[in-house]
């Protein structure tokens, strides 16, 4: 019997010494994430083994296409192993990675889904401008070379005298009466995708504040130029959003998957929220009173605040797959409109009265919508689908008024104030504007690039349009983007409250609402602009006690097996 128990002993101990770690594959990428055909794209990830064991296999496969072995280039399995695999591609796939080390596979992403690909684009997109246009002219006021810098989003004052301009390197600051910048400012050095893929610019009303995000920061300017603050973390800005007023300042992020919320007076957010998937959708309404927000997959969320709390007063799911891309609320601030990316026929405009929290109505388009606008009292709203149409929408009506079909997709699209004139940009180089009364354009011009943003005062009296790729991007091939950024999370390490809650452990006492923290949990964090009251009231004692970390020791794997059996045999 004695030999048995010895024998079981010896054989747990000796599996449990020789016990395989599993292998690891993180920090997937490709380069350059932009691309022309036949460009030599070189694709990375890095493979570790917690015993030092070489892979059997490290491959990146594309979808549809037969798995590609990779070769190690440096480091060593222990600490990480770099794997390369390059090759010349005419299209965009879908791709992920793989490794065996004998005994276990790995996998990137982790839950076996796919990375977002790279762009293979039919241009170069070398030559980029800025262009302004006078509402009764199809030639432009002025326009400003960009060369290859590429434009990411423009905005436009409500008179039409200011114009902010966010491109991949820089934020631009313009006069309506000149084509050169009253102040431009400068982006984290080698921090930008090329393609211009990150950070916005917005504008207030007025014209006299700007926000704008960098990837590592946003930034809140004066019309001087002057940088008033800036907020800085590895977080990935990809979207902001300021109130007409002035006054508020949201950013949606893609490393950290947050809203951030500011007042202009200080670069200390209000509060925050912990999505579980990028916030791209963003906008403030008038007085900052409330915030839309939108959520990349696998969330598909379309959000409503109130700049009071980081509790969403609307959290709609609006699909199995498809991204909320983007949002826009009307001036009076009661209506909301989304819009959802996708490659499919699907319901993907979808509109909210701000007071309930489900879609007042929704409409079907043939693929992405990325971009939407509203008249100010939410009686119009306009869509540009990659299904190369503008749509032009009564709120009361089930079918669009009109829809207008360019020769390529549509990456922007702005509606006046009254909802009279809609300007539009195309992927087929086109400038658009249309009028509410009909579906043929008053008029287009024809620029040298994809027009991937545009803007119209809120008079309809002026265009501001830039050219670039960042709104023709990884078009519809994944709902996944950014899945590196979950890599050590363990499948069914939580429980359902883990998986369903989107808000971060929040820690009171870092001057931050965030998480599940409220005014009434957490005052002195979930103040809002009343802070200085709320920090003059003592803090509360703990009421539960800590318990000693030192008591409580680790037992190495042999004593754990020997207290087992003792326990068990009673000795």
């Amino acid at each position: 019997m004695k030999k048995i128990l010895f024998g079981i002993i010896f054989f747990l101990m000796f599996s449990a010494v020789f016990a395989n770690s599993p292998p690891k594959l993180m920090e997937g990428h490709a380069e350059p994430p932009v691309a022309t055909p036949d460009t030599l794209i070189v694709y990375q990830v890095k493979y570790t083994d917690g015993d030092g064991d070489a892979p059997e296999y490290v491959r990146v496969i594309f979808t549809g296409i037969t798995a590609k072995d990779m070769r190690k280039i440096s480091g060593d399995y222990k600490t990480g192993a770099v794997y390369e695999f390059s090759w010349k591609q005419n299209d965009s796939f879908d791709y992920r990675f793989e490794a065996n080390d004998g005994k276990e596979t790995a996998k990137l992403p982790w839950y076996g889904g796919t990375l977002a690909p790279v762009n293979v684009v039919s241009e170069k997109l070398e030559s980029n401008r800025i262009y302004f246009f006078f509402r009764k002219s199809d030639e432009p006021l002025w326009s400003y070379d960009l060369e290859e810098n590429q434009v990411q989003n423009v905005v436009i004052s409500d008179n039409g005298n200011y114009i902010a301009v966010k491109t991949n390197n820089y934020i631009y600051f313009f006069s309506k009466e000149g084509n050169q910048p009253l102040w431009k400012y400068q982006c984290e050095d080698e921090a930008e995708d090329p393609s211009g893929g990150s950070g916005w610019v917005d504008i207030s009303a007025d014209g006299e504040y700007v926000a704008g995000g960098c990837r590592e920061s946003v930034n809140f300017f004066s019309k001087s130029g002057k940088l008033e603050w800036t907020y800085k973390g590895d977080i990935g800005i990809y979207a902001v959003s300021i109130s007409a007023d002035g006054e508020y300042v949201a950013a949606g992020t893609s490393f950290s998957d947050e809203l951030i919320f500011f007042s202009k007076k200080s670069d200390k957010p209000i509060w925050k929220y912990q999505a579980t998937s990028d916030v791209h959708g963003l906008s403030v309404s008038s007085d900052g009173s409330l915030v839309a927000a939108g959520s990349h997959s696998p969330e598909e969320i379309a959000y409503l605040f109130s700049k009071e709390s980081n509790v969403a007063l609307t959290k709609y799911k609006t699909s199995p797959d498809a991204p909320v891309w983007t949002a826009a609320m009307s001036r009076d601030g009661k209506y909301t409109v989304y819009g959802l990316d996708s490659a499919d026929t699907y319901t993907s405009i979808f509109l909210f009265l701000n007071n309930k929290n489900t879609p007042l109505k929704t409409w079907k388009t043939d693929w992405w919508v990325r971009s939407v606008d509203i008249s100010s009292n939410g009686k119009y709203l306009v869509a540009g689908s990659g299904d190369h149409n503008v749509y032009l929408i009564d709120r009361d009506k089930d079918e669009p008024l009109w829809k207008f079909k360019a020769d390529e997709r549509i990456g922007s699209v702005s509606i006046s104030q009254d909802g009279n004139y809609i300007a539009a940009g195309s992927k087929d180089k086109n400038i658009y504007l249309l009028s509410k009364e009909s579906k043929i354009p008053l008029w287009n011009y024809k620029t040298d690039s994809w027009v991937d943003s545009v803007a119209i005062s809120a008079n309809g009296t002026y265009i501001v349009a830039g050219t670039g790729a960042a709104n023709y991007m990884s078009e519809g091939h994944h709902p996944i983007y950014n899945p590196e950024k979950r890599l050590e999370k363990k499948i069914g390490a939580g429980n359902e409250k883990d998986e369903e809650n989107s808000e971060r452990k929040a820690v009171c006492g870092d001057k931050v609402c965030e998480g599940t923290e409220t005014y009434g949990s957490c005052p002195k964090d979930c103040c809002g602009e009343s802070c200085d009251f709320a920090e003059n009231v003592s803090e509360r004692k703990d009421i539960i006690k800590k318990g000693d970390t030192n008591q409580i020791k680790k037992e190495g794997l042999f004593g754990k097996i020997i207290s087992f059996f003792r326990s068990l045999f009673g000795k």
